[in-house]
Parts: C-alpha cells; structure tokens; sequence
C-alpha cells in the first residue's frame, strides 16, 4: 500500500457500537481504541461522522479526539422545523455535535440532505451553514450526494468545499459522469464512500443478503473477472479506488482493527484494470438507502 493512498483513508464511523448496513455490522469501543491506535500508528488523521450515527460523535470524543481532523454533518432538518428557525437548529446541531466531539472546530461539515438546498428553505439552510463557518466552528463546508441529477444545479446556486460521493466497481457514476473532473476542476475536494459497498462487494454471490440475490448475473460475471484476474475482491476494490488520482479522500468502515490492517498490507495493487462490464439496470440494487424497500 502506498503513502500516497494512505493518506487519504478517513475513518469511518457509521458502525460504532451500533448496527450498521445490510451485514449489520458493528465495532465495540475497545476495537474503536485499537483501530484508532492502528489510524495514527499510519498517519491516518481523519474521522467521519455525524450526529445522526447514534453515539459516534460523543465515542469519538471520548477516545483521543485530538489526533484527528473531524468531518461531521448536519442531518436532515425535520419538517416540524419552520423557515423562521434553520438557523438555529443548524447552529445547535453543530454545537452540540463540537460539544460530543470535545473540539472547538470541524474541519468540515457537510450538509447530509443535499437536495434540501433545492427546496423552498435552499437559501435559509445555506445561509445557516455559512454563518457556521463563518463563526470559526468549522473551517470548510460541504455536501454529502447519493445520486448526481441535482448536483449541478446546487453548484451553480451555492458554493462548497467538498462533495462527499458514493464510488465503487459497481457504482462508478461519480467517474461516467465527469463529475470527479468537473469538481477537480472546479477547485471542490471530492472524497469517496462506499467503495466496498457496505462490504457486498467482498462477499461472494452464496454470501450475499436474500434481498441482493436479483444481482446473480453481475455476481458471475465479476467472480470470473476476478479469477481470471487473479485478484481478491479486495485487492479489486483497492486497487480501483488507488487509480482514482483525482479523489482527495476514501471514507472506509471497518468492524475490527484488522480490517484496517489488512487494507494497509495490501500487495498486488494494479496500476491498470480492464475492468468487467457490469451493467446494472435497477440502481437501487448499488444505493444502499434504498435496500430496505427490495
């Protein structure tokens, strides 16, 4: 694995002591302190987070804060929220989340409800935001994405920092897109999650959950691929998101320290990939959100 690649692991946190995704899976406090340990044993110096992940922020806090930058975000504002009162319950959502963090400052916060700014209430949420950043509680602002229909309408009305995407084999919009040069060149940092899929993509096709079994073709075609390739699912996945140059950070989760050892020893990292042609026609099947309702 090289430096280059390690620097832009960020931590993720979605499952900390709470069940997390489809595998419903989970890391105990004391993994979180090993994992922690590991992260900054490898100069690996950033956490995301949310207030809307259970207890994330406040284990987060209470588990050696100080040697990481924090990514967090603002969740969906509830609709019982008037016009009238955004601005303070943004300003108290982030404040609360610095007080679970224990820091005085985010380093970025993302709104988790991008399409939100496209709503009757677009301006007020982002003016909200604004004054956060502008208060010196956080130092760079952003939005989180799951799909990329609305982006360029929010980029041509509001200005940000950083666009958090979902990217992965399966899920490769962010690149078909042109979205991660548009950004680039638009000077906005782009950082990847999801590139393992909430783990499916390490499973093979007798693994996966009752609901992902429609995925059976795209299975034997990429279990093929990687036996012809003589590569691991995650040697695949690695090495796919090791040749995206162009991304500034990978958001990874992990239920035990040696998850995150194992990325970290990672060998036959290739530098090309032909990858296989998977054409999934239900996008539901690669946005996790919508699992629930297979």
């Amino acid at each position: 694995m090289n430096n280059v690649f390690k620097s832009k692991i960020i931590l993720g946190s979605a499952n900390f002591e709470q069940i997390y995704g489809i595998k419903k899976n989970t890391i105990k406090r004391k993994e979180i302190k090993k994992l922690f340990n590991l992260a900054i044993q490898n100069k690996i110096n950033t956490i995301d987070t949310s207030s809307g992940y259970n207890q994330s922020e406040k284990i987060i806090g209470s588990l050696g804060k100080s040697n990481f930058k924090i990514i967090s975000k603002i969740p969906k504002i509830p609709k019982d929220v008037t016009k009238k009162n955004i601005k303070k319950w943004i300003k108290d959502k982030a404040k609360n989340s610095l007080k679970n963090l224990k820091v005085r400052k985010f380093d970025y916060l993302l709104l988790q409800d991008s399409k939100s700014l496209l709503g009757r209430n677009g301006d007020e949420i982002y003016k909200s935001i604004k004054i956060i950043k502008k208060l010196g509680l956080t130092k760079k602002i952003g939005i989180s994405i799951y799909d990329f229909n609305k982006l360029g309408k929010i980029l041509n009305k509001f200005s940000f920092d950083l666009v958090q995407a979902p990217l992965s084999i399966l899920d490769q919009r962010l690149l078909k897109t042109g979205w991660l040069n548009k950004l680039k060149n638009k000077k906005i940092k782009v950082h990847a999650r999801s590139i393992f899929l909430q783990g499916i993509l390490l499973l093979k096709y007798n693994q996966l959950p009752r609901k992902l079994k429609y995925l059976k073709k795209n299975w034997i075609i990429w279990e093929k691929w990687l036996k012809k390739n003589k590569l691991t699912p995650l040697q695949a996945c690695v090495s796919f998101i090791c040749n995206q140059n162009n991304l500034d950070g990978v958001v990874m989760g992990y239920n035990n320290k040696d998850q995150l050892d194992q990325i970290l020893n990672q060998k036959n990292i290739k530098n090309k990939l032909i990858l296989p042609k998977i054409n999934i026609k239900n996008m539901n099947f690669i946005d996790p959100r919508k699992w629930s309702n297979l």
